[in-house]
């Protein structure tokens, strides 16, 4: 489940503000390689028959923090084919059985999706996705799969040898530290997660009584959230949820000290972290009230908007920091990540096609890339571009240098909600202190190998 250790490595205590734009250029040519700087031309409209749907109604399945980037992917469309698409808007939380529940009604409705990628081996076994290798095939001149991130790529959109979506949303997690706070007590970014909970405790235990924290930690009792905070540590001790075999590795060492850091950095977190989701995380940084918070890379941009932000210029981004034992490493985790798809019971399936393809074309995606709604930027011509750059300098960087770690994934299997609903119930025993990290581990392995023994 894990790609391959590049073997690269950059101090984190030098990346702040300045040195990360700087290190665009370098990690552009050395990771992702050169062969993504060059233009992508696309096609006009009239080449790909845009006006064929003109008229029709269609509607297309986006989750919360998507709405704006949906709506103007949506918008654009229907600007140039004439097909509008209804925009359904449903809680990250819920897209995957929305779409199940969808394809099982006597009349689905939905045309096109946003799925996480985790959910693709379910959504296939379930027969209600549509199969797009052809058409990838046949429109690789427009759709450039070697523009996509490496690494992320074959994640988000193939299962079973064939190719089910395309990416429209790379994900993972950065860490964002207030600057001003840190400076206050002489403190410097984190390179490892001793230095953050050093970090952590320090600025809590002294500014607690100003309702200022040192950190908040997204531990909600839903996956999205509380196991992406778990894998932001197992990532970096060096553990995996499954090894290459597809053997479950939740109680092994790295993963138990992974969990321990957890609950312990709980300790000097926003109260309370199993309360914690993304919108209480997000709102806690950008009003100033936390000095770090692990999150998804847009934040960055949320940042600089003086219309959600008090924070503007007052804040920094690393990597996440390095855990500690032999396999320590720095690392980065698939926490969320969404690409678009087609459903397999679409009453319009050309139409649904040119969307995808309309919506997976460099120029439309960096549009989307830079109307902060969600999107953060899936490709490596976009990450590297004068335009992406002078919009959001340290998010650029970050993201380019966090896709250059290793990288952990989620499962995708058929099993993967109740494999992830079963880790979620164990990880938040131990964060309520009802059972151990070893004890909520052991029984989360014992649970996955009976739920993988099972054929869903």
């Amino acid at each position: 489940m894990t790609t391959k250790d590049t073997g690269r490595r950059i101090p984190i205590r030098t990346i702040v503000a300045g040195a990360l734009v700087a290190l665009v250029a370098l990690v552009t040519g050395t990771i992702f390689g050169s062969r993504h700087t060059v233009d992508i031309v696309v096609p006009d409209s009239s080449a790909m028959g845009a006006r064929a749907g003109s008229g029709q109604r269609l509607v297309l399945l986006t989750l919360t923090p998507h709405v704006r980037a949906a709506e103007t992917a949506a918008k654009l469309f229907e600007k140039e084919t004439g097909a509008v698409f209804q925009v359904k808007v449903v809680n990250y939380e819920a897209v995957g059985d929305t779409i199940l529940k969808d394809h099982a009604s006597n009349s689905p409705q939905i045309d096109v999706f946003e799925m996480h990628y985790a959910d693709l081996a379910v959504l296939v076994a379930k027969g209600a996705v549509m199969d797009l290798t052809r058409f990838v095939e046949e429109n690789a001149d427009v759709i450039r799969p070697d523009d996509f991130i490496p690494g992320l790529y074959d994640h988000y959109t193939s299962y079973q040898g064939r190719r089910w979506a395309l990416p429209n949303d790379a994900d993972t997690h950065v860490l964002f530290y207030r600057k001003s706070l840190l400076a206050k007590y002489g403190l410097r970014p984190p390179e490892t997660w001793d230095d953050y909970l050093h970090i952590a405790r320090t600025i809590t235990e002294h500014e607690r009584a100003n309702g200022v924290y040192g950190s908040a930690i997204m531990a909600r009792d839903v996956p999205m959230m509380i196991v992406s905070s778990y894998m932001n540590r197992l990532a970096a001790y060096g553990g995996e949820l499954m090894d290459e075999q597809g053997n479950p590795q939740l109680n092994s060492p790295e993963a138990v000290a992974a969990l321990e850091a957890m609950i312990e950095h709980a300790k000097y977190a926003l109260p309370t972290p199993l309360e914690t989701d993304f919108d209480v995380s997000r709102l806690a940084f950008l009003s100033g009230r936390v000095a770090m918070v692990e999150q998804w890379t847009d934040i960055g941009v949320m940042a600089e908007d003086p219309t959600q932000s008090t924070i503007r210029g007052d804040w920094g981004v690393v990597p996440m920091p390095k855990g500690k034992g032999p396999k320590a490493r720095h690392a980065s985790s698939l926490n969320g990540g969404y690409a678009v798809a087609i459903a397999s019971s679409t009453k319009e399936p050309e139409i649904a096609k040119a969307y995808v393809r309309f919506v997976s074309r460099r120029d439309t995606m960096l549009t989307l890339n830079r109307v902060n709604g969600g999107f953060d930027p899936a490709r490596v011509s976009i990450l590297s571009s004068p335009e992406f750059q002078q919009f959001a300098p340290q998010v650029s960087a970050i993201e380019q240098i966090a896709f250059s770690n290793p990288m952990i994934a989620w499962p995708k299997v058929p099993q993967t909600p109740a494999l992830m609903n079963a880790l979620t119930d164990h990880l938040e025993r131990a964060m309520e202190h009802e059972a151990t990290p070893r004890q909520a581990l052991n029984a989360a392995q014992a649970e996955w190998q009976k739920i993988l023994s099972h054929d869903e």
